[in-house]
């Protein structure tokens, strides 16, 4: 896709994290967070910006010809087990036009740098895109039901 570049998310940049933040929807919020979430409080903005070591990494996407932060992925291994769980968000302009793909498969190359085997992610039910995004990672090895969302597991390739 061209238009969009991707790098590491550095630590501590909180701009980029809330640029992403106001460029979601209530809609796409809820999906992303499982529930309302009408502002991002300090202390979950100082978790998603604690990247770049012990288990947590995050990539970011831009918008080449404005600058603008369009999406994020992470990851947080599960402490020594070659697990991790991700989650990613793009903002709704840049819906649809495969900046979250972008984003997943980067991050599923970096886990795999990381030596992590196996992602997992809960994903509301009604988020076809977000599920089909996380099944076409690998080998889908568990689908557990998780309240109004569902927990997937997939093996790399």
């Amino acid at each position: 896709m061209q238009g969009i570049a991707l790098r590491p998310l550095r630590y501590g940049d909180r701009d980029t994290v809330l640029e992403v933040f106001h460029g979601l929807s209530d809609r796409s919020r809820r999906l992303r967070f499982l529930g309302a979430k009408p502002r991002l409080p300090e202390r979950d903005l100082d978790v998603l910006v604690d990247v770049g070591g012990c288990g947590r990494e995050a990539v970011t996407a831009f918008d080449v010809a404005t600058g603008r932060a369009i999406g994020l992925a992470r990851f947080v291994r599960d402490g020594d087990a070659p697990e991790a769980e991700i989650a990613f968000e793009v903002v709704d302009e840049w819906q649809g036009r495969g900046v979250g793909r972008r984003l997943v498969e980067e991050l599923a190359r970096l886990a795999r740098e990381h030596g992590i085997l196996r992602l997992r992610a809960v994903v509301d039910r009604s988020n076809q895109p977000a599920l089909a995004l996380v099944r076409g990672l690998g080998d889908l090895v568990a689908q557990r039901p998780d309240g109004p969302a569902v927990e997937l597991v997939v093996r790399l390739p």
